[in-house]
């Protein structure tokens, strides 16, 4: 037995020596992209030197060249509408899905959730070309509301089956004690659930967010309007061949400046997103 715990404790000490190894090793492969992407941001539109070493000269200025057009500033005015816009009608609609759905008969349920993980599983990318034709049908092209609805409508299958996991574990005699105080369904789920629900719709506004302002494909096929392109196509234009090839560091300032934002969220909010993915799979 002795023997055992001793062989035993050794393989843990060996693993633990190599956790720090490995998550060193990560957070170089994760930081790398953005070290290069500053790096060339700094650099003269001239300077062709190894992208491993920082420039002998920082030209700060190409920040303030960017920061001076004012593609940027529409490109955030219409990241932050189409985000928002997004984020409403995600969270309002699939919350209440997942509500009805853990209130509801076990037999409706089962039937919608296997349809929920058929429609999870299913590529966007499949549905694009019938998506496009629909909306150039209907005439939803550059707008960013209809834009905004189509986003929306593709996250509520996750969404609503995170939400249903979580309105699980609260008791049903709440619902009922609300509908004795005279509360209808809808107070019932707005003054009453959903409160209990700020952790999870926080998170997920937070995840639902970050994918809106980073998506490319969907606004690079319906948003053709030069006033209507948000911050990732904005990008895409800087690195494109009248912009990037031209001035890479202006291309790489553009889209440092355009990544920031989500970054900087995602980095003060981290530990309630992970807190919120755990607890959603072990509710699962």
């Amino acid at each position: 037995m002795e023997n055992t715990e001793r062989k035993a404790g050794k393989k843990r000490k060996k693993f633990r020596i190599w956790i720090p190894i490995v998550c060193v090793i990560v957070f170089f492969l994760f930081i790398w992209p953005f070290y290069e992407l500053v790096n060339m941001s700094l650099r003269d539109i001239t300077d062709y030197s190894s992208r491993l070493t920082l420039p002998e000269v920082m030209h700060w200025e190409n920040y303030l060249e960017v920061i001076k057009q004012s593609d940027i500033w529409i490109g955030f005015k219409n990241s932050v509408i189409y985000t928002l816009t997004t984020v409403f009608l995600e969270i309002t609609i699939a919350s209440m899905a997942g509500y009805s759905l853990s209130r509801g008969s076990k037999k409706t349920t089962r039937t919608v959730r296997s349809i929920q993980m058929l429609i999870i599983m299913v590529p966007g990318i499949i549905t694009l070309v019938g998506t496009y034709s629909l909306m150039v049908k209907l005439g939803l092209t550059n707008s960013l509301i209809a834009l905004a609805f189509l986003t929306a409508a593709g996250g509520i299958p996750s969404c609503s089956f995170i939400y249903m996991n979580f309105i699980n574990s609260i008791p049903v005699q709440l619902d009922e004690a609300a509908r004795s105080d005279g509360a209808g369904v809808f107070t019932t789920f707005f003054k009453v659930i959903l409160p209990q629900l700020t952790p999870l719709t926080v998170t997920r506004a937070i995840m639902i967010s970050i994918g809106a302002w980073n998506n490319y494909l969907l606004p690079l096929y319906l948003l053709n309007d030069s006033r209507k392109r948000t911050i990732i196509l904005v990008i895409r234009s800087a690195f494109s061949i009248n912009g990037g090839d031209r001035n890479i560091a202006m291309a790489c300032a553009t889209c440092t400046i355009g990544i920031l934002p989500v970054v900087v969220v995602y980095l003060l909010l981290q530990k309630k997103i992970i807190a919120s993915q755990i607890g959603s799979a072990v509710k699962g």
